[in-house]
C-alpha cells in the first residue's frame, strides 16, 4: 500500500538563506554547538590528569569517548551537506487541532538540528530538507475535547486542557487566523487575519487538518435555546449555568419554575453527550447537598437519542449495560425520540410528550469543517477530503490530510462489493496516528522514497461516566465502573500532548479527590435585578418615623450671629440636587471641650432629644460641624476636683463645654480633665501622661 512520489513532483530548493529556513544557519549552530565540546573536552582531561585528579587510564578511558564522539559528528555534518541541495520545501499545515498540532511537532523536529523521539514524534531518522513551517488555525492553542467534561464538572482546571501553539510550536511560523480559500492550482492560501485584513502564503506541500464543526439540527426554537459543548468557553459557560439553576431553584417559591429551572436535556447518545450527561448529573446531585432537600429530590435529567440506542461505537450489549446504570441512576433515557419543536424551552417530541426545561445541551456528533469547501480538493457525500492509504490526497500527491475531517480507508475492514470503502472512525487514536503517519510520509515524499500506509485496527473505545463510572471495551473485553473510568484516564493522559499539561491535569485529579471538586457559580447571567438607579443615594425617612424615634420635638432659636435654616433638614448623604446647598454654620465661641457619652453618640444630640431642643437629623460626619446651636454650657457637670489623687474610671454622663468647631468629644482618659500641680495652663499642648518626674503609681501627696 504504498507509493513513491513523480521526480517532477518534488520541490524544488528555496535558496533563501533565513534563519527560520534551516539553512546555513541551522548548520552553523550545529557545527558551533558540537565542535566547542569537542574542542574543551580534550583540555579539561589533560588538566585533571596533569592535577592528579585523574588517573592516566581514565583519562585515556575518556579521550577515546571523545574520538567516538568527534567520528560520528563528522559523520553528521557530512551528511547535512550532502541535504543540503533538497532544503526549500515550505509546509503549510492548515488546522492547529489535534491532528493539526502532532503533526507539526512531528514534522518541526524533522527540521535542521531537531531532536527525534517521542510518543508524539514517531522514530525514524530526519533526511528530508525543510525549509519552514506554517501552521494557521483560528484560535492560538488546541483544546483536547476528550476531557472537556470533567472540565465543565470541576475535576480539571478548564486552561489545562490547552496547549499553546507558540510554545508548543517554537519552530513553526503560527498564524492566528481563518483560511478563507485555497488555491492548490498555484500553491497558494488566502489567510484572514483577526484585524479585517488578508495574507497570502505560498506551499510546497499542503497538509489539511481543520477538523470538525458542531454539528446544526433543523430543529425549531433550538438554535436560541440550546448550549454549544466544543470548546473551553463552553464548557465554563455550562457550568456556570447549571450551578446557577440550582441556586435559582432553591430561592424561588412558584414549583411550576422549579420544576423547570431542575430539568436538564442532553440531545445525543454518542460519547460526547453521555461523558457530559454523566459529569454534570454527577456535579448536579453533590452540589445539592449545600441545597433544600427539595432541590435534591426535584432534579430531573433527560437523554434524547433520535437512533434506536445509545452508544454506537460499542458493542450493542456494552450499550445496553449503560442504558440500565444510567436508568439506576435516575436519568430518563429516551431512545427513538426526534424533537419537533423547542420554542421557550418547551421540547415537544414526536408522538406527544411535551415537558419544559430552562437547559438544552446539544452533543449531536460533528461535521467536517466548513473550510473544505472553500477549497478545490475533491470531498466524499460527507464533506470530508478524500485520501489513499498513504494519507495523500487524491490527485494531489503534494497534499497530505488527517484526523476527523479525512475519508481514509480502513484496511481492517473488507470492502463492500458495491458502495463506498469504510474509513476509520474520528476518534483521538487515529487522529495520533495518522498525524504522525503524516508527519514520516511528508520526510519521505520530500526524500523521495516510498511512503507508508495507514494500518491500525481499532483498539477499543473508552468514556466517562461521571466521578468513579466509565464504561470501556477493548477487544472482547467489556467493563463498566470505576475500572473503565480509570482505564478512560490512563489513557487520554497518555495522549495529551506536551508533558507539562499532562502534569497538571494528573496534579486536578489528586487535588478534586482530596479536597472535593469545587462547586461555585461565579459568572451568573441572571442575578437579581438591581435597585432603581434613578433613587435618590439616601431616603429620608418619614416624618411619623422621626417622631416615634425622637418624640416630639420643637426647634431650638438658632445662635447668635447665625443663619436660620429654611427648608427640610437636610439629610447627611442627601443629594444636593434634590436638599439644596449645606447653610454655613458659624464658628461659636471658644469653649470648654466637648465631650461623647460612653456609647460615643453626640452630647448635644442626646442632650437635645431629651429636652426636645431641635428636630432629630441624622449623625452628621465629625469633620462637620452641627447645624444647631452647642448646648448651653450651664448644663455640665462640674470638672472634678483636683484634689483627687485617683482619676475616675467610671464613664460618666457629663459633658464638657463645645469646642470651637462645635463638636463634642469626650477626651481621651490619658488627659487630666483638670492641670496637676507644676503643670502648664498656658495655651500650649499638655503632656499626654503625667509627668516623669513621679511615678504613675505614687500614692502619697507629691508635696
Amino acid at each position: 500500500m504504498s507509493s513513491a512520489p513523480d521526480d517532477a513532483a518534488v520541490p524544488e530548493a528555496a535558496d533563501d538563506g533565513s534563519e527560520g529556513s534551516g539553512g546555513a544557519w541551522a548548520t552553523a549552530d550545529f557545527v558551533v554547538g558540537r565542535g566547542v565540546l569537542l574542542v574543551i573536552g580534550p583540555i579539561i582531561i589533560a588538566l585533571f590528569w596533569v592535577f592528579g585528579a585523574l588517573p592516566a587510564w581514565g583519562a585515556a578511558a575518556l579521550g577515546g569517548f571523545l574520538s567516538v564522539v568527534a567520528v560520528v559528528f563528522l559523520a553528521r555534518l557530512r551528511s547535512r551537506g550532502a541535504a543540503g541541495g533538497a532544503e526549500g520545501a515550505r509546509v503549510l499545515v492548515v488546522g492547529g487541532g489535534y491532528a493539526g498540532l502532532v503533526a507539526a511537532r512531528a514534522l518541526q523536529a524533522r527540521l535542521p538540528g531537531g531532536t527525534r523521539g517521542g510518543r508524539h514524534l514517531g522514530p525514524g531518522t530526519a533526511t528530508t530538507g525543510i525549509a519552514g513551517i506554517t501552521v494557521v488555525d483560528p484560535q492560538a492553542h488546541m483544546t483536547y475535547q476528550p476531557f472537556l467534561p470533567e472540565a465543565a464538572a470541576g475535576a480539571i482546571e478548564p486552561r489545562h486542557l490547552t496547549v499553546p501553539l507558540r510554545k508548543a510550536l517554537r519552530r513553526c511560523d503560527v498564524i492566528t487566523g481563518s483560511v478563507a480559500a485555497v488555491d492548490d492550482a498555484s500553491r497558494r492560501a488566502v489567510v484572514s487575519l483577526p484585524d479585517g485584513g488578508t495574507r497570502e502564503i505560498g506551499y510546497d506541500v499542503l497538509v489539511v487538518a481543520p477538523g470538525t464543526a458542531p454539528r446544526r439540527l433543523p430543529i425549531p426554537g433550538l438554535e436560541d435555546r440550546a448550549l454549544p459543548f466544543r470548546s473551553v468557553t463552553d464548557a465554563l459557560a455550562l457550568r456556570e449555568h447549571v450551578l446557577s439553576r440550582l441556586d435559582a431553584a432553591a430561592s424561588t417559591t412558584d414549583p411550576s419554575e422549579r420544576r423547570r429551572l431542575l430539568t436538564f436535556t442532553v440531545i445525543g447518545g454518542g460519547f460526547a453527550g453521555l461523558e457530559v450527561l454523566g459529569e454534570l448529573e454527577d456535579m448536579t446531585r453533590r452540589a445539592a447537598k449545600h441545597q433544600p432537600g427539595y432541590v435534591a429530590e426535584e432534579i430531573r435529567w433527560v437523554l434524547l437519542e433520535a437512533a434506536g440506542r445509545i452508544m454506537p461505537e460499542v458493542s450493542p450489549a456494552l450499550a445496553a449495560r449503560v442504558h440500565a446504570q444510567l436508568l439506576r441512576r435516575g436519568i430518563e433515557v429516551r431512545v427513538g425520540a426526534k424533537i419537533t419543536s423547542a420554542h421557550g424551552g418547551t421540547v415537544v417530541l414526536a408522538g406527544g410528550p411535551t415537558f419544559t426545561t430552562d437547559t438544552i445541551v446539544v452533543a449531536a456528533g460533528s461535521v467536517p469543517n466548513p473550510l473544505l469547501e472553500r477549497t478545490d480538493l475533491p470531498l466524499d457525500p460527507r464533506g470530508r477530503v478524500r485520501c489513499a492509504t498513504t494519507l495523500q490526497v487524491r490527485d494531489r500527491a503534494h497534499v497530505f490530510t488527517a484526523g476527523d475531517c479525512a475519508a481514509v480507508p480502513d484496511v481492517t475492514v473488507p470492502v463492500p462489493r458495491d458502495g463506498e470503502p469504510s474509513t476509520t472512525a474520528p476518534t483521538a487514536q487515529h487522529a495520533v496516528r495518522q498525524a504522525r503517519l503524516l508527519a514520516r510520509n511528508v520526510d519521505a515524499f520530500l526524500a523521495g522514497r516510498l511512503l507508508r500506509g495507514y494500518r491500525h485496527k481499532n483498539s477499543g473505545a473508552v468514556a466517562g461516566l461521571g466521578r468513579r463510572r466509565g464504561a470501556a471495551q477493548i477487544g472482547p473485553l467489556r467493563m463498566t465502573g470505576w475500572p473503565a473510568f480509570l482505564l478512560h484516564r490512563a489513557y487520554h493522559l497518555w495522549a495529551m500532548p506536551t508533558a507539562d499539561r499532562t502534569v497538571r491535569i494528573a496534579l486536578d485529579w489528586l487535588v478534586s479527590g482530596l479536597l472535593g471538586r469545587d462547586l461555585v457559580a461565579v459568572g451568573r447571567r441572571d442575578a437579581a435585578p438591581l435597585p432603581d438607579t434613578d433613587a435618590p443615594p439616601t431616603v429620608v425617612p418619614p416624618a411619623e418615623v422621626e417622631e416615634k424615634v425622637a418624640g416630639p420635638q420643637t426647634p431650638a432659636d438658632p445662635p447668635t450671629g447665625a443663619t436660620p435654616i429654611s427648608g427640610p433638614v437636610p439629610t447627611w448623604g442627601a443629594d444636593p440636587a434634590l436638599t439644596g446647598p449645606r447653610p454655613a454654620t458659624p464658628t461659636p465661641e471658644p469653649a470648654r471641650a466637648s465631650a461623647t457619652d460612653s456609647q460615643g453618640i453626640p452630647a448635644m444630640q442626646i442632650a437635645a432629644a431629651q429636652s426636645g431642643g431641635f428636630p432629630a437629623v441624622r449623625d452628621p460626619h465629625p469633620s462637620y460641624p452641627p447645624f444647631a446651636e452647642p448646648f448651653p454650657a450651664g448644663s455640665f457637670s462640674p470638672a472634678p476636683s483636683s484634689e483627687s489623687t485617683f482619676r475616675d474610671l467610671t464613664p460618666s454622663l457629663s459633658f464638657g463645654a463645645p469646642s470651637d468647631t462645635g463638636s463634642f468629644r469626650e477626651p481621651h482618659p490619658s488627659f487630666p480633665s483638670t492641670p496637676r500641680d507644676g503643670e502648664r495652663t498656658d495655651d500650649g499642648p499638655r503632656a499626654p501622661y503625667p509627668s516623669t518626674s513621679r511615678p504613675r503609681h505614687s500614692l502619697g501627696n507629691p508635696n
